[in-house]
């Protein structure tokens, strides 16, 4: 008899601590996608040997792969990212037990509707995934040639950016509010990158500890933001990390 779903909950919300799949490349969990259910799955580990055996085993396909320790106080937290990067189950593995759980039945999601429009928090999901999944595989250290449905997942991601609203980060002046700066940043090669977010949890990540102000903009306005020095914009620096010039995202924008 295998572990039942009840039980996989009870683990899940209850243990002391857990081991999730990170993926190196989108600083992220690492999302699987089931070839039955189409279920987007995140993968949890009892123990660090069992997450380690999973990265070897990811190794051979060039997937690399880091682990992350939650502790029971943080699985809240944990949980909030899965739903905010479109996640819809998680694969609970214990020694030789493993079992598929919905996230619903682990942990419910915040429910934003009853504020108003304004003030909800700006979240992606759907474009958080298809970024994950395309980036996961875009940056796989293999021959180009053979990875797999990168196209399909690229022109999801396109069509995603492409809909979507975001956050940028803006510097106000206390004594001159006209007084806006862009915070940026510099790329390896010393490249000027202009930071925007897909959702809040995105942007917490970058603004930690700095007094910025979100700005709320459609994909259709950013050619029209971008700061002089700035080549390109990056999405999301902390997490999938998607360079873009101006001349793409107008190309997208098409």
């Amino acid at each position: 008899m295998g572990m039942s779903i009840e039980e996989a909950v009870k683990q899940l919300q209850t243990r002391d601590n857990f081991f999730v799949a990170y993926s190196q490349t989108t600083k992220l969990p690492y999302v699987t996608c089931d070839e039955e259910s189409f279920n987007d799955q995140a993968w949890i580990f009892a123990t660090e040997e069992e997450i380690k055996e999973f990265g070897k085993k990811n190794l051979e396909e060039k997937i690399l792969l880091m682990g992350m320790r939650y502790e029971k106080k943080d699985f809240p937290k944990f949980y909030g990212t899965l739903y905010a990067i479109g996640v819809n189950s998680v694969i609970w593995n214990d020694g030789e037990e493993h079992v598929e759980v919905e996230i619903d039945k682990i942990a419910k999601q915040a429910d934003f509707s009853k504020l108003e429009p304004a003030k909800r928090p700006l979240l992606n999901p759907t474009l958080q995934l298809s970024g994950i999944y395309f980036m996961q595989e875009l940056r796989r250290p293999i021959d180009q040639k053979e990875k797999t449905n990168l196209r399909d997942l690229e022109e999801e991601l396109l069509a995603n950016l492409r809909k979507s609203e975001y956050i940028a980060a803006v510097d106000v002046n206390e004594e001159d509010p006209k007084k806006i700066n862009i915070p940026y940043l510099k790329s390896k090669e010393g490249k000027i990158l202009q930071p925007i977010f897909t959702d809040v949890m995105e942007y917490e990540k970058f603004a930690r500890g700095k007094k910025l102000k979100m700005l709320k903009v459609p994909f259709a306005k950013l050619p029209e933001l971008i700061i002089q020095q700035a080549e390109n914009y990056v999405i999301n620096p902390m997490g999938f990390n998607l360079i873009l010039s101006k001349e793409q995202i107008t190309k997208i924008i098409g």
